[in-house]
């Protein structure tokens, strides 16, 4: 056990200390490879295992779910019953003995009554309602909706129905089917009916009323074959005799009239073929729901040839991928690294110029522009030492303002860090997105933008900002195109955006939020207002800001003392008549007004 310790310390060691491109190699050969060549050797069993408890879990909520809205469906029709049993207008016309009513009686009864019927028809999907009846309320047969209750003497189950304490029967479509026959209507061979019977409040042995619901066979089928899930499955209600009232199947289940004795077993054999049986029993109904599920269905999702053309695939693709990241990483790897040996020349004060490759892809251009960047500061430390004069420094120190290298080192590392995560495309929008702000913010060393310059350098920023806070922050610009032509002092909006993102809607708990900037034209100025949701700020800082102080905090609060630099830079620009005017509420937002003349 002491040599694993001691060879476990010497691999750490030389990862720590390895650069940037041997640590990503041997990162993607530990977290690739070894796992791929450890994990196939388990990948048979645990993919049957896996596959069979999620097909198996799949069936039970499907089963479920079809149970339980049949179950529904069969206590809905149950409902339709009882309402018309307990209509008192009903009860008090049809089960009150056979008293002889009149014409207009039974009619004015039909009226309510159709009422009643096309309601229930209407609301709860019942296909069709019949009322069976004493022949002496002939005024109302229609032997549509309104039959005589002498039809079903023929069948089977009436008598029975009629004699027992029970007041209601089901019946399948093979059921109505004789019923309809009885009555000479043509039988669809869809129709599932709940028979209730009503007695003769006088004298309780004699059937006064039988209430047919009939309701779609089909829109039941229809909800078993929501509840397969594999080839070969299929799905029965079947009644206390367990004769199949209605089934569904999936690729060519079994074809059976009737189910064996041995349902409440877990698996059947039927034709040679064995089922695993899900069973249940309807609480509105005498019936059940049965689904069977073929065992080589079950398992023939974790073919052991798959799960070796699996790993082969998985083998190729990521070969392919590893020699693609060599390649990569060696090249984003080298230019990263002499663009921050080349900031650290700058910090120890050496402006030293980049080699150009020449491959012109978005990091040499942001090669390009540094050493531009660092030709122009060459070129004004000299002046600044030259010249001596006060407006020379200003400039200088202007431009050096311009560039942020804290941002610019946080953007570096961005992409160091995507280029270690192997996210080309992430890599390039950033160096695509850094080297667009670079090159404007430089703007060939003049102080003022056109307003779609500064306008495109916020898009800049801003779309480095969304990668480095994704799906976080929203970005809104309500400029009109006829202020496109004004003028503003050179990155204006950039450190007002910047203080919203971090003091504003970084400070939320959620980290999300909206930044506007909208402009408008107003007498004889040009107003441009950020607007942000952010955390506001306190009364006494925006009174602070407002009355041109910078904070008195300034370590604690670097990016409102550029705030400040901003406000002064525009009263050097243009007079004290211009300026930043703050608003805030603490929990809702900040907006910032930049007042400018229209030049």
């Amino acid at each position: 056990m002491r040599w694993i310790k001691r060879l476990f310390h010497y691999c750490r060691n030389r990862f720590r200390y390895s650069n940037f491109f041997t640590k990503m190699v041997a990162l993607f050969l530990v977290a690739v490879f070894l796992p791929l060549f450890i994990c196939s050797a388990f990948l048979v069993t645990d993919t049957i295992h896996a596959s069979g408890e999620n097909i198996a879990a799949s069936i039970r909520n499907n089963f479920q779910q079809t149970y339980t809205s049949l179950d529904n469906r069969l206590t809905q029709v149950k409902k339709c019953a009882d309402l018309l049993l307990n209509d008192a207008g009903i009860n008090d016309f049809l089960r009150n003995g056979k008293n002889e009513s009149t014409f207009w009686e039974q009619r004015t009864f039909k009226t309510d009554m159709d009422n009643t019927i096309s309601f229930i028809e209407n609301a709860q999907n019942i296909k069709r309602l019949r009322v069976y009846v004493d022949p002496a309320y002939f005024y109302i047969l229609d032997f549509y909706h309104y039959c005589d209750i002498g039809l079903l003497n023929g069948q089977i189950w009436f008598t029975p129905m009629r004699l027992a304490k029970g007041r209601s029967i089901w019946l399948s479509s093979r059921e109505n089917d004789l019923l309809d026959q009885a009555q000479n209507i043509l039988s669809s061979h869809d129709t599932l009916s709940y028979m209730v019977k009503g007695v003769d409040l006088t004298n309780m042995q004699r059937t006064a009323v039988i209430y047919q619901l009939d309701f779609s066979k089909a829109e039941v089928e229809e909800q078993l074959y929501s509840s397969l899930v594999l080839d070969g499955s299929c799905s029965f209600v079947v009644d206390e005799s367990n004769r199949v009232i209605a089934r569904a199947s999936l690729g060519g289940g079994a074809k059976l009239d009737s189910l064996p004795d041995c349902i409440d077993r877990d698996t059947v054999s039927i034709d040679g073929v064995r089922y695993r049986i899900s069973c249940a029993d309807f609480e509105a109904a005498p019936w059940s729901m049965v689904t069977l599920v073929p065992d080589e269905s079950l398992f023939s999702y974790s073919d052991l040839d798959q799960i070796l053309l699996f790993i082969l695939l998985a083998f190729i693709s990521g070969s392919v991928i590893f020699t693609s990241t060599l390649r990569f990483s060696r090249g984003v790897t080298q230019k990263i690294r002499s663009v921050v040996d080349g900031m650290e020349a700058v910090r120890n004060g050496e402006f030293v110029n980049l080699p150009v490759t020449g491959t012109h892809d978005e990091i040499d251009n942001l090669i390009d522009h540094y050493n531009y960047m660092v030709d122009e500061l060459e070129l004004l430390v000299e002046a600044k030492y030259l010249s001596g004069v006060e407006l020379k420094a200003a400039q200088l120190r202007a431009l050096q303002a311009q560039i942020n290298p804290h941002f610019l080192y946080n953007t570096l590392e961005m992409i160091n860090s995507y280029a270690f995560l192997e996210d080309p495309q992430k890599v390039e929008q950033l160096v695509s997105a850094l080297s667009r702000f670079y090159k404007l913010s430089l703007n060939h060393g003049r102080d003022v933008y056109q307003l779609w310059q500064e306008l495109k350098l916020v898009e800049a920023y801003f779309e480095i900002q969304k990668i480095r806070y994704p799906d976080s922050l929203a970005l809104t610009i309500d400029v009109p195109s006829s202020m496109m032509q004004y003028t503003i002092p050179n990155i204006t909006l950039q450190p007002l955006i910047e203080n919203s993102i971090s003091h504003g809607i970084m400070s939320q708990e959620d980290k999300r939020g909206t930044i506007t900037i909208v402009g408008r034209v107003l007498e004889s100025t040009i107003q441009l207002q950020v607007i942000d949701d952010g955390v506001g700020m306190p009364p006494q800082i925006v009174d602070q800001l407002n009355a041109g102080k910078p904070p008195e905090d300034v370590e604690s609060s670097g990016s409102r003392y550029g705030i400040y630099n901003i406000n002064e830079r525009i009263q050097n620009y243009y007079g004290c008549d211009y300026h930043l005017h703050f608003e805030s509420i603490q929990g809702q937002g900040t907006t910032v007004t930049i007042i400018l003349p229209p030049m």
